[in-house]
């Protein structure tokens, strides 16, 4: 009868590893169906501290169709509101800077929760994103304001272009910024992960996000265009309304998956390049080969 009993907790205990993930992947599809509540807490979290920047892009879109339909009914000269497009676009762009900072004050506590989420930890949402805040929001809050300042630099010299003639200068300027600000999205992910797992200074998570970069290149460079690719659809033109309710849908529900997926790809390279020998208790935590070591 022992025996019989013994025979039947192990079935039962090798029927509940099987159902664990065994890779990443696996990860990432179980977070989605067994945390979704989580999920859409991290949704309506994003979806807040996005208000700020929301509305700086929500209006910024407004005066810009303004500028447009009085270039097309000849109220101004195409010259005047190309001008004024680009003086709208820059201040834009300026404001966008600190809305962002606060964004990713956001992201400080989210990260955290997802983290937990993947390694199959216990959550206590609000505990934990308030604790992820007051441990990271230092780090988070200065690749804030890099990722804005990058995207100001970047678009200023895009639309400075249309003014000058092309000289010397910006013709490598141009070229040279877009490819750092491309760079600098798999760096500064793979730095923002970093934070909430190892306890390194700005400078040396920089560091290792630039030589993991440069190591996974092409799966890096590929995930995240393939991953961010989504928010293309902000390049065609639509009017202030579905732009509005798109970009809050984008935060809500688009934002946290893409989060996620994120996390669950920085562990990964972090599993395969410095968990393994330097961190071998959380390397590959949270799938079913941690369970057969």
């Amino acid at each position: 009868m022992f025996a019989k009993q013994k025979r039947l907790e192990q079935a039962t205990d090798e029927i509940s590893r099987l159902r664990l993930p065994q890779n990443r992947w696996q990860s990432f599809l179980d977070c989605i169906s067994n945390h979704a509540s989580q999920l859409i807490g991290c949704g309506l979290v994003l979806a807040l501290f996005a208000f700020p920047l929301i509305g700086v892009l929500g209006l910024t879109n407004i005066l810009v169709f303004d500028l447009n339909y009085q270039i097309e009914i000849g109220t101004v000269t195409a010259v005047e509101g190309a001008k004024a497009i680009f003086n709208t676009m820059n201040t834009a762009n300026l404001l966008t800077i600190p809305t962002l900072m606060i964004l990713f004050i956001g992201f400080s506590g989210l990260v955290r929760i997802i983290r937990r989420l993947i390694w199959q930890e216990d959550i206590f949402f609000w505990f934990d994103f308030k604790k992820g805040i007051k441990e990271n929001w230092k780090s988070f809050l200065l690749v804030g304001f890099i990722v804005g300042g990058v995207n100001w630099l970047v678009q200023l010299l895009i639309r400075y272009g249309y003014f000058i003639d092309h000289s010397s200068w910006y013709e490598w300027a141009l070229p040279i910024s877009i490819a750092v600000a491309v760079l600098l999205i798999p760096i500064l992910c793979l730095t923002r992960f970093q934070t909430d797992i190892y306890v390194l200074s700005f400078r040396a998570k920089m560091k290792n996000s630039f030589l993991l970069t440069m190591r996974t290149a092409p799966s890096t460079l590929g995930f995240m265009a393939l991953v961010f690719a989504p928010w293309g659809i902000f390049l065609i033109s639509m009017n202030e309304v579905l732009y509005l309710v798109l970009l809050a849908f984008f935060f809500f529900v688009i934002a946290p998956l893409e989060l996620l997926a994120i996390s669950e790809y920085c562990l990964h390279v972090f599993d395969r390049f410095i968990n393994k020998n330097n961190h071998p208790e959380i390397f590959d935590k949270g799938i079913y080969r941690v369970c057969q070591k």
